[in-house]
């Protein structure tokens, strides 16, 4: 895709890490993998800021995917409540920010000429949160009227998928990876960029591009959910094996 709708899967895997090896043991790995690649290609640019974000996205998404474990019931009214909250809060985040992004200002505190028009981010953002709203009806609507465990069961797993990764990158994307990148220019750019400047304009791009990554990630997690299972069985059956 073209750079600014580049989807990395960076994120996917780190994801996968805390899926098949638990929160603990795949934070862990996420921090390995960190080291190793530090190791590989030079720590000249290395911070804790950066550093610690595949920790946390294996550690969360460990922990998190535990609630398509819930009962049925608790389950649906939980992740639509947290949709709704969310719904809410996008809307109005994007409006009442609205007046901050003006074409000029942004391209001009970036030294930018070619950024999408905050018009088309904000019109796409919205589109895509129907999508999500029609995505996880379907799903709802799907799950009530069959009478098969396996829908039921991969109905609640898919949008459990779908709300773990919201959470992830809401904390380690919306919230934590603006405040890193302005570290960053700081520290190795040079820059004297305040939060208060910048915060919101590094911000409103990653809340339009999440919203993008998150139903491609929701698919290639789900495609590997039957290995992540095998591991996942593999790994308890040596350590009760080691513990007995």
């Amino acid at each position: 895709m073209p750079r600014t709708f580049r989807i990395s899967l960076t994120y996917a895997i780190f994801i996968i890490f805390g899926l098949a090896l638990g929160p603990w043991r795949g934070a862990f790995l996420g921090l390995l993998s960190d080291t190793l690649n530090q190791v590989i290609f030079g720590i000249s640019t290395w911070m804790i800021e950066y550093a610690i974000i595949p920790v946390i996205i294996s550690f969360l998404s460990g922990l998190l995917i535990n609630i398509i474990y819930l009962k049925r019931k608790n389950f649906w009214i939980l992740n639509f409540t947290f949709l709704l909250g969310l719904t809410i809060f996008l809307i109005y985040f994007l409006m009442k920010n609205y007046s901050v992004f003006r074409w000029n200002e942004y391209s001009t505190k970036l030294n930018k000429t070619k950024l999408i028009p905050v018009n088309i981010v904000l019109s796409i953002s919205l589109t895509v949160m129907l999508l999500i709203w029609a995505f996880a009806l379907i799903l709802f609507g799907i799950h009530v009227k069959n009478k098969r465990f396996k829908v039921k069961w991969t109905t609640q797993l898919i949008f459990g998928i779908f709300i773990t990764l919201f959470v992830i990158l809401i904390i380690c994307r919306w919230l934590w990876g603006p405040f890193a990148y302005i570290n960053y220019h700081n520290r190795f750019r040079n820059g004297t960029w305040k939060y208060k400047d910048y915060y919101l304009i590094f911000m409103i791009p990653i809340i339009f591009k999440s919203l993008i990554e998150i139903p491609i990630y929701t698919i290639i997690i789900y495609s590997f959910f039957p290995v992540i299972n095998i591991l996942r069985r593999k790994i308890y059956f040596y350590r009760t094996q080691t513990n007995s």
